[in-house]
């Protein structure tokens, strides 16, 4: 009996992201049972990726050979180039897909990174299981309709989950959540003053530590002005802010919070040593900083090219007393789980995927004083209550040290807990067992699904056809595809036919108006029956084209004569 075959597409499952990451250990489970055969379509790795040549599964690398021989041509890089989401695989899934035939597609990206899977010629050839980065609430409207379009759908949080099912109706396929988990790396210190010691830290002092990047959701002003607050009003002042993050970056200007906010004594930083790459904790000296190993300049605050190892990133937070994660939302928020691995408990934003982590981790939810809805993106975004993260510190350090440890090992007995990728790992397992694969005559040897779009009408004969009568028609006749009616696809073209004007759209092709987080902004142009049209017979061509590659194919293989 063949064994089920499932592609993930994510990122290259060689590098050390947060999708890969996932991806990986997944893939390392569902390996472990010998049950299916697997696949990763991976961006950000080169076709014939020498980091792959380990990898126990099928690879398909989605970047065109550029280090690596053969060398691709000029016409393979001009097409990879052609369209931003070719990065996440959209030119070359077709092409994947008639290689491996997989029974189920699997993607575990954000919805502009995913969505060309639903539109593919070969979806009602795979069952299509999702696990979406949902940050906020509400989700646009379109990512609900095409999670509810999936086959299946895990969340990182049991937050997310609701999230779906409530916006959806439950309509949503929704099986639960299957969150990730810390590198092994991470564990607790035996001895956490002399652990202090070890960096140069008077053990005396008492940590309040944070690990993330310098963006604008990462809220560091509030955070700087929390952790002032707090000492302003405690007796003891023998207290560190630690800030695991980038200076310069995209975000915060961290010199300017530390001054106004009188901290330059109480706020250490992860300096990374350029030459031996081993990171040193400092109060701030600028962005570039003497190495104590080598004595030479250059050492910068640990970023994304110059970062610290696992090994070393567990060995900073072991230096905290208490976690915090001061964010507007967060997809998932993988420090907590990070931080609790080390047996270090953890307070943050109660709002997005953090709420289901701190409670799980039995840490301390701060109440947002606000939620506001930006402007990009519809979504509600979190503004922590300063006044009560000052008051949670404080409650938090007047406990006695002992009774401080016993949470620290509370909240590592939650991680063990929740957090394990073996959880997750079956969590997948179950769904791909849930159901029986389809005889390959009824998919991948299925009978072509073509059509010859109807030719374009005088407009004379469409100028008083109302806009839902003309969606309709387009989508049946045009490109010939009547699961489209009923559908936020229909409504869209309905809308825009109406106003005469739609939204830019990712990747260039009329179907993901959510544009804003990819392209950096919601532009309008101009749409009418002509574009609409056009646009149709360019998917209508497209599903024909390759439902004959696919039936000459299945010839070549001999699997249909």
């Amino acid at each position: 009996m063949r064994k089920k075959r499932i592609l993930f597409c994510s990122e290259a499952t060689f590098l050390n992201t947060g999708y890969a990451t996932y991806t990986r250990e997944i893939l390392n489970y569902l390996h472990s049972t010998g049950k299916y055969e697997l696949a990763e379509m991976a961006s950000y790795g080169q076709r014939n990726d020498p980091r792959a040549v380990n990898i126990p599964w099928k690879f398909y690398g989605v970047q065109p050979n550029q280090d690596c021989e053969p060398r691709a041509s000029q016409q393979e890089l001009d097409m990879y180039g052609s369209s931003g989401t070719n990065q996440f695989g959209e030119w070359i899934f077709e092409h994947v897909c008639l290689d491996f035939m997989p029974d189920v597609v699997c993607d575990i990206r954000d919805f502009w990174m995913l969505e060309f899977a639903e539109r593919s010629p070969f979806r009602p050839h795979f069952k299509w299981c999702l696990m979406p980065t949902v940050d906020a609430r509400p989700q646009a409207r379109q990512w609900v309709a095409t999670y509810q379009g999936a086959d299946a759908c895990l969340t990182y949080s049991d937050w997310a989950g609701g999230v779906l099912q409530d916006q959806s109706g439950g309509k949503i396929n929704y099986l639960g959540s299957s969150p990730p988990s810390a590198h092994p790396a991470y564990n607790p210190v035996d001895d956490k003053r002399a652990h202090k010691v070890s960096y140069g830290i008077d053990p005396e002092y008492k940590i309040i530590g944070t690990v993330m990047r310098n963006q604008r959701r990462k809220l560091y002003p509030d955070l700087f002005e929390a952790f002032r607050k707090f000492l302003d009003q405690s007796e003891d002042k023998k207290f560190y802010l630690y800030c695991h993050t980038s200076y310069p970056d995209l975000g915060w200007d961290i010199p300017e919070l530390i001054l106004q906010n009188d901290l330059s004594a109480h706020v250490m930083f992860t300096y990374i040593c350029p030459e031996t790459k081993k990171p040193f904790p400092s109060l701030f000296k600028g962005a570039i900083a003497q190495s104590p190993f080598t004595g030479k300049w250059g050492s910068t605050l640990s970023n994304v090219k110059n970062g610290a190892s696992y090994e070393d990133l567990s060995s900073i937070v072991n230096l905290f007393d208490l976690y915090t994660q001061y964010a507007n939302c967060e997809g998932f928020g993988l420090p907590y789980v990070e931080a609790a691995a080390c047996g270090v408990p953890v307070c943050g934003t109660d709002y997005s995927a953090m709420e289901s982590e701190i409670r799980k981790l039995q840490g301390y939810p701060i109440k947002p004083s606000a939620l506001y809805k930006e402007l990009e993106t519809g979504c509600l975004r979190a503004v922590p209550d300063n006044d009560l993260a000052c008051k949670i510190f404080a409650d938090f350090f007047a406990k006695p040290e002992a009774e401080r440890l016993a949470e620290g090992k509370r909240t590592r007995e939650n991680f063990e807990k929740y957090y394990q990728w073996n959880l997750s790992g079956s969590q997948w397992e179950r769904f791909f067992d849930s159901f029986e694969t389809l005889p390959i005559e009824q998919t991948w040897c299925s009978p072509p699904r073509l059509h010859k779009p109807f030719p374009k009408p005088p407009e004379q004969e469409i100028e008083n056809i109302e806009p839902g009568n003309l969606a309709k028609w387009l989508i049946v006749n045009v490109l010939g595809d009547p699961s489209k009616l009923n559908s936020f696809f229909e409504a869209r073209m309905t809308r825009d036919l109406l106003y005469k004007s739609t939204t830019g759209s990712t990747g260039g092709m009329y179907f993901n108006e959510s544009s804003a987080a990819f392209d950096g902004a919601n532009t309008r142009q101009h749409f009418d029956f002509n574009l609409a049209y056009d646009n149709l017979i360019q998917q209508c061509e497209k599903r024909n084209t390759w439902e004959q590659k696919r039936i000459e194919t299945m010839k070549q293989r001999g699997l249909i004569t």
